[in-house]
């Protein structure tokens, strides 16, 4: 697997994706660290990055961190998140 140098918003919206695809919404979380090792694993760039990414898409309000260091899709934001992994995964 080659890995492949993408931009912040490519790897905002495969986290969006991985999210959605996974389910996690409410009641299922992912944890912060999986997440990260998942994308890392796909990217050239440093797991930093991805923390950042998963940090400013929380200030977005499109994703929710728990107190257990564990990440889900906001439900009501659906649309906006499907939006925005068409757009720049399309």
């Amino acid at each position: 697997m080659t890995r492949r140098d993408l931009s912040d918003e490519q790897i905002k919206a495969d986290i969006l994706n991985r999210l959605l695809n996974a389910g996690a919404f409410g009641a299922y979380h992912i944890p912060i660290d999986q997440m990260r090792s998942w994308i890392q694993n796909k990217i050239k760039r440093d797991g930093r990055t991805v923390t950042r990414c998963i940090e400013e898409l929380g200030r977005a309000g499109l994703i929710a961190r728990t107190s257990r260091n564990t990440i889900y899709a906001v439900h009501s934001r659906l649309d906006e998140i499907i939006e925005y992994t068409e757009k720049y995964l399309g």
